[in-house]
């Protein structure tokens, strides 16, 4: 494929974003090509393939692009931290396309909401905030009781997160800042990764947000280290996930590893639903060897894991299946507080306009040092 455009400035853009920053991105670019997929209009072949930098979302390019209209294409910046759908996607499924293209995603832009997510959802399930609403919309009553608390609740409904230990599966720039943020409530922080170890980030940080040295963990833990995961798990009075579906964590908390937490810990996924071991089968070749399935969904793991002393609440984000069927019994589980993956929201047409700030930055080193200067490459063995 013939690249005559090497400047990386002919901009296809299949996002909407505020006037204000699509006028800022008009200037870092010789042409914009606009065409948001909720408009009518789709971006002309013509026009397509001319483009040699692409921004759309977390499907990847729209579907009525193929390879071979895109010629000229070098980067593409997704809006999202994950890459699995995009991956997918008729423009970028292909082994060539992967090899000579850039994929970049939006890993860094959540640091400002996700975490505050976590951080509201930790509060409330720690003050049953939600049943003492709940409570009072119901009965109209001022009232003390919550009838829906578990019997080892017998001290009091509130609970003080100070001196707390709050594990952080995964830690890439959502949990970088939530531990910044849980610092203030003076929680400790322990942190599990693929290796156990302590790692700089390098990718893209939103000024003032984060953990770069990664020094907040008191401790480093290993996902891959049974042993050491174990010990992981059993420290966490809260455990946070933020893990993209990979098979390397696809089923890797299911009933036995529940069971490690300690007594009236709380659980927070804002990752994927399928870290949940269940009986869905995997979207990979196989689930990892140690995984058998127990043919339930990961929201019924969670519930039974509710029904012992070692669960008293969950957050979720994101579920398995996703998006979880009507009726289900999450949904009016007095301990759990269910969203729809909507924990990166932000006001208005932010989310895009935040992306587009990191395609600005990534342009930027590209041009200024090549392929091996863009930052949050996706790794497409990993698929993020």
């Amino acid at each position: 494929m013939t690249n005559t455009h090497p400047q990386f400035d002919i901009l296809g853009l299949t996002v909407a974003l505020s006037p204000e920053k699509l006028a800022e991105l008009k200037t870092h670019f010789k042409h914009v090509y606009y065409y948001p997929l909720d408009g009518k209009e789709e971006l002309p072949k013509e026009a397509a393939a001319e483009v040699d930098v692409w921004y759309c979302n977390w499907l990847g390019i729209p579907e009525y692009i193929k390879y071979e209209d895109v010629p000229n294409l070098k980067l593409v910046q997704l809006t999202s931290a994950g890459a699995a759908l995009a991956l997918k996607s008729s423009v970028l499924s292909g082994k060539e396309a992967q090899e000579n293209i850039i994929i970049s995603s939006a890993s860094g832009i959540h640091s400002t909401t996700i975490p505050q997510w976590i951080i509201a959802q930790i509060i409330t399930l720690y003050q049953q905030l939600h049943l003492q609403n709940f409570n009072h919309r119901t009965n109209q009553v001022w009232t003390r009781n919550i009838p829906q608390l578990p019997e080892y609740h017998t001290q009091g409904f509130g609970r003080s997160l100070y001196g707390k230990t709050a594990g952080l599966l995964g830690y890439g720039h959502i949990a970088r800042e939530t531990a910044r943020l849980l610092k203030a409530f003076n929680v400790n922080v322990i942190a599990a990764n693929s290796k156990g170890d302590k790692r700089v980030d390098d990718g893209y940080i939103i000024p003032g947000t984060g953990d770069v040295e990664g020094d907040i963990p008191s401790a480093y833990y290993s996902t891959t280290d049974k042993e050491s995961f174990k010990t992981f798990l059993g420290k966490s009075d809260i455990l946070i996930a933020s893990l993209p579906s990979t098979p390397q964590t696809q089923w890797l908390l299911g009933e036995e590893e529940f069971a490690l937490f300690p007594p009236g810990a709380i659980f927070i996924n804002v990752g994927r639903g399928d870290l949940v071991k269940s009986g869905t089968p995997p979207p990979f070749p196989s689930p990892p060897s140690d995984c058998t399935p127990n043919y339930s969904l990961s929201a019924e793991t969670i519930l039974s894991a509710l029904s012992s002393s070692h669960l008293s609440g969950a957050a979720l984000d994101v579920t398995d299946p996703e998006p979880l069927p009507p009726q289900h019994p999450l949904y009016t589980h007095p301990r759990v507080v269910v969203t729809a993956h909507t924990s990166s929201n932000m006001e208005g047409l932010g989310y895009y306009d935040a992306g587009a700030d990191l395609l600005i930055d990534n342009v930027r080193r590209v041009r200024e040092g090549g392929r091996g200067r863009a930052i949050n490459q996706v790794d497409v063995d990993k698929g993020y």
